[in-house]
């Protein structure tokens, strides 16, 4: 290292402050940071919610290229080398980054909380076997067994600090049966290796090699507050709301969830103490929060969940995207609480487990409060913990990375994810019931026999007062033995009360016998039925239409020729 950047280094450790405003990155960077080459939407804000199957990663960028990655999980402790997620998600990164090998200069880092799923299982000097994957292999030195990603800053709950115990100038763990005393707990309850290993690594000695690439640029988000925001770039800021459960109080009403508990006999989770965040870029929000909890209860496992949510709620506000708290467990996401956010879209990390995860409750609470929802697998868990069958009707990806990007400096924004892609107004959130909700969208009107070349239509009406997006939704006749669901283009909103008229070509509806044309939903194999109008001719009739009396009203059985698509329907039948 040069003295001018060993000087950077210690001038960056002793400005650091544990709960002061956040510094800017370090503008030492060896490794490139992310370029006008990569795949990123320039101008905009983008979210990448990576499929880390059960477990959690997401990368921010923002408008002019910095970066911020929350969390990169791991499913297996002793996953090592390339088997690894840090090892999957840094090859994403470098694709984004527009950086074709080698590592990247990310500005920011941050650390939910300190569970496997989210930080991985940090490596250790005194390990007598090869460990070290997550966060930690992504930033630790290549001579040191890691990625070489360089970091500006690492921000961190303050769970506990290193206490070195017997003066021997080196931060030992220990073993989960047998643990080291050499961690000052702060704000914590369940503990485990793999948090004392991350604390290790993050405030062990500064000679550790390990620790090269973070020297003097961890931030620690001490009690109480006030927590930083974070410039992302072009007018996009992360603002950090909550920390160490700060605020929240345990069931009895009296006692701090913040503070040490790991003596307690039924101590609070981890989760509870996850570090909540809010991504700002013109009228576009978009919130974040690790696993925090939304109620009351005791696990079976000896910890107790707490209501984080209840105070996070007036702190984020309305949204228009969350990231399901807690894998879309059904402790969390209470219904309270995205009542008071109204999310239009939301997305769920969660891969194959054994956890109920999502529930049920979770995605029905999604649902009552109109957002779409995405996840990075379909199936993730088969049952909930009550036994049912979790039912991933309408909800949006089977497999892999999903990408959010704001449109117009957060005018609106799009997701692409491995179904194609959905267009969204900012601000038009779900609200609670039918308005801007896509699945209360009526087929309005059908011409099923054009005679010469025209082609056959269906018409879709929007009862709603909002204007709703259908991208990605379908239209078919495969119940009336016609043609097999055709997605409505990217891009289609039906405006409050509007229509919106979908040509189908020739030949696409069955003109003989029974048809059915119907709006729906298409997720994997499962088909989920909106709305359906079905009829029998008993010969072909050119140019004459099924429709509503009035738009949205009762069917009229009867065909008539004196309705133009795209227009008001009749209130009275032929």
């Amino acid at each position: 290292m040069s003295r001018l950047r060993m000087g950077l280094s210690l001038l960056a450790a002793a400005l650091i402050s544990t709960t002061g405003a956040a510094l800017a990155p370090s503008a030492e960077a060896a490794a490139p940071s992310c370029s006008t080459s990569g795949t990123w939407r320039q101008g905009e804000l983008n979210v990448y919610w990576f499929d880390v199957e059960q477990g959690d990663s997401q990368l921010i960028v923002g408008p002019t290229g910095k970066t911020m990655l929350i969390d990169l999980g791991e499913t297996a402790w002793n996953s090592t080398g390339t088997s690894t997620n840090a090892t999957k998600v840094a090859a994403q990164i470098r694709s984004i980054c527009g950086i074709a090998s080698g590592p990247v200069h990310l500005d920011y880092v941050m650390a939910s909380h300190q569970h496997l799923d989210h930080i991985g299982y940090s490596g250790n000097p005194n390990d007598t076997q090869s460990y070290g994957n997550g966060i930690w292999q992504l930033l630790s030195p290549t001579g040191s067994g890691g990625l070489g990603f360089e970091v500006g800053q690492l921000i961190d709950h303050d769970g506990g600090v290193w206490n070195d115990a017997n003066g021997d100038g080196s931060c030992e763990v220990g073993t989960s049966t047998a643990p080291a005393n050499e961690t000052a707990w702060h704000n914590a309850g369940t503990t485990s290796t793999t948090a004392t290993r991350w604390i290790c690594w993050l405030y062990g000695p500064a000679g550790q090699a390990d620790r090269a690439n973070i020297n003097g640029k961890v931030l620690r988000l001490a009690n109480p507050g006030p927590w930083p925001t974070i410039d992302m770039g072009g007018g996009a800021t992360a603002s950090i709301l909550n920390a160490n459960a700060y605020g929240t109080k345990q069931a009895d009403g009296v006692t701090p969830v913040s503070g040490d508990h790991t003596a307690d006999a039924t101590p609070p989770s981890e989760n509870d103490y996850s570090i909540a965040v809010r991504f700002a870029y013109g009228p576009y929000k978009y919130a974040t929060a690790g696993d925090s909890d939304g109620e009351y209860s005791t696990s079976a496992n000896g910890y107790t969940y707490n209501d984080i949510e209840a105070g996070l709620a007036p702190k984020i506000g309305d949204v228009d995207t969350v990231r399901a708290n807690h894998h879309g467990s059904a402790h969390s996401s209470s219904l309270k609480y995205l009542q008071a956010l109204t999310p239009r879209t939301t997305f769920i990390s969660c891969g194959v487990n054994s956890y109920g995860h999502p529930g049920n409750a979770t995605l029905n609470n999604y649902r009552s409060v109109g957002a779409d929802i995405f996840l990075a697998n379909d199936p993730c868990d088969t049952t909930d913990t009550t036994g049912a069958a979790i039912d991933y009707s309408g909800t949006f990806n089977h497999n892999g990375t999903v990408h959010l990007a704001t449109s117009n400096t957060g005018a609106g924004y799009t997701v692409d994810y491995d179904g194609g892609t959905r267009t969204y107004v900012t601000g038009d959130s779900g609200g609670g019931g039918t308005t801007g909700d896509p699945t209360k969208v009526k087929v309005n009107e059908v011409l099923m026999a054009p005679s010469g070349t025209g082609t056959e239509w269906i018409e879709l009406y929007n009862p709603t007062t909002s204007s709703v997006d259908v991208s990605g939704y379908y239209v078919d006749d495969v119940a009336g033995g016609g043609g097999a669901p055709k997605a409505i283009p990217a891009g289609t909103v039906i405006p409050a009360g509007g229509r919106y008229v979908m040509d189908v070509g020739s030949g696409y509806l069955n003109n003989t016998g029974a048809e059915s044309a119907r709006f729906l939903s298409v997720s994997g194999t499962t088909e989920t039925v909106y709305d359906t109008y079905s009829w029998t001719l008993s010969s072909t009739q050119y140019d004459k239409v099924f429709h509503r009396s009035g738009d949205g009203g009762a069917w009229c059985n009867t065909i008539s020729a004196n309705v133009t698509k795209g227009t008001a329907n009749p209130t009275t039948c032929p």
